[in-house]
């Protein structure tokens, strides 16, 4: 068996149960009682954004900072795109993500032309690039697709998943001022009664803390609809070094999400008070 068979069996290994609801809801109030004091001292219109567990928990300063005003560039559309090119490949519309990436991109476009709908956003900018760059924007998007399509066994996937779309998020009811953003490349049904498993797909090497930034993405996917099952796993892959990561989830695990988030915006807070001072 490779290494590909053996990552893509435990991703669709047999669903453990998912976290109830009295569970979800206890973690809940708890997010919702311990969130609140520590935002409090902060300057209304100061909210707490936490998008990445890994950039909160390094760096917890950076999540106050002011964002650049926001230009195009290849970076901001390889994933979308890729996204877009490995799920035709999955669907049989092409062999490889090499011959997927033109035709995928040209169909966006003239998608928008026609329409005027923007199903990427990025359709306007691509479409006005003069050709050396937009052979620029296909080529880190045909290089972000490889890494993702060589990943995993796409026929043993039965259903195939659903693809990127809208971020989990999360705002905190007792303080709005405090939104949690979870973003996952793959949901991936497993069996009866609407449980999945995530997959996330990130750069460089997992970090010594993988399991809290694997959880971190259960539990926003958790919280974002009580209605909704919560993830019974979540896979990670770095495809730049080859390795993977799968964290099956319970309570515990949650539980642990919690407590890390708590101390990221204790940190965010306690940051953006020094600089205030």
């Amino acid at each position: 068996m490779t290494a590909v068979d053996d990552r893509t069996r435990r991703l669709v290994a047999p669903a453990p149960p998912p976290v109830g609801g009295p569970d979800r809801a206890a973690l809940r109030g708890q997010l919702v009682a311990r969130l609140g004091p520590l935002v409090a001292p902060l300057p209304a219109g100061d909210p707490v954004v936490v998008p990445l567990l890994r950039q909160a928990q390094g760096r917890p300063e950076s999540l106050g900072e002011r964002d650049d005003p926001f230009v195009w560039r290849p970076a901001f559309v390889r994933r979308s795109l890729g996204l877009a090119v490995t799920e035709a490949c999955a669907g049989g519309r092409f062999r490889s993500p090499l011959e997927a990436v033109g035709p995928v991109a040209t169909d966006a476009v003239e998608r928008w032309e026609e329409t005027g709908w923007r199903t990427y956003h990025w359709e306007p900018w691509v479409a006005g690039l003069p050709p050396g760059a937009r052979a620029v924007v296909l080529a880190e998007a045909v290089g972000w697709a490889s890494s993702l399509w060589s990943s995993l066994d796409w026929s043993l996937m039965h259903p195939l998943p659903h693809f990127g779309g809208a971020d989990d998020q999360w705002a905190c009811p007792s303080t709005h001022s405090v939104r949690l953003k979870g973003r996952s490349e793959l949901h991936l049904p497993l069996g009866h009664g609407g449980t999945m498993a995530l997959v996330s797909v990130s750069g460089g090497c997992p970090s010594e803390g993988w399991r809290g930034e694997l959880a971190f993405l259960a539990l926003v996917a958790s919280l974002r609809s009580p209605s909704r099952p919560a993830p019974v796993r979540v896979v990670g892959l770095w495809p730049e070094a080859g390795v993977d990561r799968c964290l099956e989830i319970d309570p515990e695990i949650l539980g642990a999400a919690v407590d890390r988030v708590v101390g990221t915006v204790a940190a965010v807070a306690a940051s953006r008070r020094g600089v205030a001072a």
